[in-house]
């Protein structure tokens, strides 16, 4: 077992970040090939702590050589949803390994969404409410969402509904790690099963903004919600009230989907309704996936 008691999260975290490297316009990237066996590849800081997901299923991958690494962590991915109430989703194989690191050569870092890509900078740890404007939102928000929306998404073929489902479905699992990514906590209550817990928490609940010198947190149990030194996000928590509220939080780049209009449109619908965002996350997911594998 992993986080919270299940191998799941991380299994789509992996299939996740091995696909979404695809670039439509040159047709690089994408779960084809596995490259995250190789160097350059697993050295995005993007992918840190992956190496725990791709060992984990190293077992399997010996008991059955002839399945390719590829479709491996795909596949685990899929049993991952089906096993915590995700959409079921029809495997099809059929991935091929690469033999070695060549194909580094048509790839690049940046492929990847960067929680705070393009936000204004903070300076002083202890008072991170000065990079927000007049609405809450962190100055440069708006560089965020293009980040987002155009330089990953849209790039692969993705449309805001479609970007809307998968963070919605996706980020209801598992939690962040500040030795890895350099955030921390989960992003809802039940982080090993699917629901819209994230859509709707992300529109009914408070949001705080922190840092690492946010330290009033440690006082209300919520210390494991601290990001690492130099990093932001929103937390379910408010300095001088005390709670009873399970500890979440919320990236940077997630709330970018409530702040921008075209965006909070879909966020709205799967707020309301579980089943449409199991049936478009299921898609999209599905999609994502086989971005580049010419099925």
């Amino acid at each position: 077992s992993w986080d919270d008691g299940s191998l799941a999260p991380i299994f789509l975290r992996l299939a996740w970040h091995s696909s979404g490297t695809y670039d439509a316009a040159s047709g690089t990237g994408g779960s084809n090939g596995a490259g995250m066996r190789f160097q350059n590849e697993a050295a995005d800081p993007e992918n840190a702590g992956l190496d725990i997901a791709r060992a984990f299923l190293e077992p399997v991958k010996r008991k059955f050589p002839e399945i390719s690494y590829s479709d491996l962590w795909i596949l685990a991915a899929y049993v991952g949803l089906e096993h915590t109430g995700g959409p079921v989703l029809e495997f099809t194989p059929g991935r091929v390994d690469h033999p070695d690191e060549s194909y580094w050569e048509g790839m690049s870092y940046g492929r990847l969404p960067a929680a705070e890509k393009y936000c204004c900078p903070h300076l002083d740890d202890n008072d991170v409410s000065t990079s927000l404007d007049a609405q809450g939102r962190v100055q440069g928000w708006e560089g965020l969402c293009t980040h987002v929306r155009n330089e990953v998404f849209y790039r692969m073929g993705f449309n805001d509904k479609e970007i809307v489902a998968l963070l919605c479905g996706g980020h209801v699992y598992g939690r962040c790690h500040p030795n890895a990514s350099g955030y921390a906590g989960p992003w809802v209550e039940h982080p090993t099963e699917f629901s819209n817990e994230y859509a709707a928490d992300m529109i009914e609940d408070d949001w705080t903004l922190v840092s690492h010198g946010d330290t009033w947190l440690d006082a209300q149990g919520a210390a494991e919600l601290r990001p690492a030194p130099g990093n932001r996000q929103f937390v379910n928590k408010m300095k001088y009230k005390m709670d009873d509220e399970p500890n979440q939080m919320m990236l940077l780049s997630d709330m970018v989907l409530a702040w921008d209009p075209g965006f909070r449109t879909h966020l709205e619908v799967y707020a309301e309704d579980e089943d449409a965002l199991k049936h478009d996350f299921g898609v999209a997911f599905k999609k994502l996936t086989e971005l580049g594998c010419g099925f």
